[in-house]
C-alpha cells in the first residue's frame, strides 16, 4: 500500500487530488463516481491552467486555486457544458476542498463565492390514472391472455412488492430468498440501494401472503430449486433464473396495457413510475416526510442536513397506511373469492 501523501498549503494540485480520491475511496463509492469525480477536478484545473497561463494540470498547486480564478473557470465550463454537469463538477470541487480544510491544508473553502446553476424542479413522476395501482394489481392476478406460460402469482408478487414499498427495480431484481426476514406479523424486505447500503423496509402481512403464495407456486414449479437458501433469487422468470431489469419492465409495461393506463405512465419512467406513485400516495396519506426518505433510500440534496432517524415502528406504520395496501388486500380477497379453476 503506498504511504499517504503529504499534503501542505504549496503542493501539487495533483498530489491533493490523488489524496482525495484515497479518502473518498474509503467510502467505497462506485469506481464510475470515482470516474466521473476525477474527469470533473481535472478538467476544471485544466480549464483554469489555461485561462490563467499557469500551464498544464500537472503545473498547478493548490496555492493557484483562488476565486477569481475558480470563477472564470467554472465560468468558462458553463459555456459547452450542460447544467447538470456543471452543477457535479461544482460538488466534486467543494469535497476536495472539503477534505483539504478538514485535514488543516487550507483555511476556508472558496466554492461558495464559485456560482453553479440551480437544480432544476422535476415534478414526480406518478401514474395519475384514477385507481391505478388497483387495476394494476387485479390484471396482475389473472393470467395474462397471451402469455403461453402465464403466472399470475409471479406477476402479483412483483408489481405488489413495487406499488407497496416503492423500491427500485434493480433493488427489486437484486433482491434473494434471504432479504425477506423476521417473524410472521413482522417482517421486512433488506433492501440493497445505491451504493450498496441497506435498509429494511417492513411487510405488510398482505404483502407476506402474497408472497408467500408466489414461493408456494415455485416450489412446485421447480422442485430442484433450494428455496431454503439465503442467496436463492426471490423474483424469477418462467425458467426459473433471477429476473432482469429488462424482463421486469417488460411485465409491468405489459400489465399497464392489460390494465389500461399505458397512457396514463409518464414518459421515461415505466417502473420507476409505481416508485412515485407510491412516494406521492404516501405523502398524500399524511406519511412523514424523513420516515419516507429512509424508506425511499433518497440521500439528501443538502449533504449538511441531518434527518431525524425515524423508528422502526413509525416505518411500518407508513408501509400499513399506505393507499396501496388497500389496493391489494382487494385484490388478493377477490382472487379468495374466485379461485381459478386448475387446467
Amino acid at each position: 500500500m503506498a504511504p499517504r501523501l503529504k499534503l501542505s498549503p504549496s503542493s501539487p494540485l495533483t498530489d491533493a487530488i490523488e489524496a482525495w480520491l484515497v479518502n473518498l475511496g474509503a467510502a467505497k463509492p462506485s469506481p464510475a463516481t470515482l470516474a466521473a469525480y476525477r474527469r470533473d477536478v481535472q478538467g476544471i484545473a485544466s480549464r483554469l491552467g489555461a485561462l490563467e497561463d499557469l500551464g498544464d494540470l500537472a503545473d498547478l498547486g493548490l496555492a493557484d486555486l483562488g476565486r477569481p480564478a475558480l470563477r472564470a473557470a467554472f465560468a468558462s465550463w458553463a459555456g459547452d457544458h450542460a447544467a447538470a454537469s456543471v452543477r457535479r463538477a461544482h460538488s466534486a470541487w467543494s469535497s476536495l476542498f472539503d477534505f483539504l480544510v478538514a485535514d488543516g491544508i487550507l483555511d476556508g473553502n472558496p466554492m461558495a463565492a464559485v456560482p453553479k446553476p440551480k437544480a432544476p424542479v422535476v415534478l414526480p413522476r406518478s401514474i395519475r390514472a384514477r385507481d391505478a395501482v388497483g387495476r394494476l394489481l387485479r390484471v396482475a392476478a389473472q393470467p395474462d391472455p397471451r402469455s403461453h406460460q402465464a403466472w399470475p402469482a409471479r406477476d402479483l408478487a412483483v408489481v405488489a412488492t413495487f406499488c407497496v414499498t416503492g423500491i427500485r427495480e434493480a433493488e427489486a431484481v437484486g433482491l434473494d430468498l434471504g432479504s425477506v426476514s423476521g417473524e410472521p406479523g413482522a417482517r421486512h424486505l433488506e433492501v440493497r440501494g445505491k451504493g450498496g447500503k441497506a435498509r429494511p423496509i417492513p411487510i405488510d402481512p398482505v404483502l407476506d401472503n402474497v408472497l408467500s403464495a408466489y414461493r408456494q407456486e415455485r416450489g412446485a414449479r421447480f422442485p430442484k430449486q433450494d428455496l431454503d437458501h439465503p442467496a436463492t433469487p426471490l423474483f424469477v422468470d418462467v425458467r426459473g433464473r433471477r429476473m432482469s431489469v429488462d424482463q421486469v419492465r417488460y411485465l409491468v409495461e405489459r400489465l399497464y396495457v392489460r390494465a389500461g393506463i399505458r397512457s396514463q405512465v409518464p414518459a421515461g419512467a415505466l417502473v420507476h413510475a409505481l416508485r412515485h406513485t407510491f412516494a406521492t400516495a404516501a405523502l398524500e396519506a399524511g406519511a412523514d416526510v424523513v420516515e419516507l426518505q429512509e424508506l425511499l433510500g433518497h440521500a439528501s440534496l443538502e449533504t449538511t442536513r441531518r434527518y431525524l432517524s425515524a423508528t422502526g415502528q413509525g416505518l411500518r406504520h407508513v408501509i400499513q397506511a399506505h393507499p396501496s395496501q388497500a389496493a391489494l388486500r382487494a385484490s388478493v380477497a377477490g382472487l379468495s373469492e374466485h379461485p381459478e379453476q386448475p387446467t
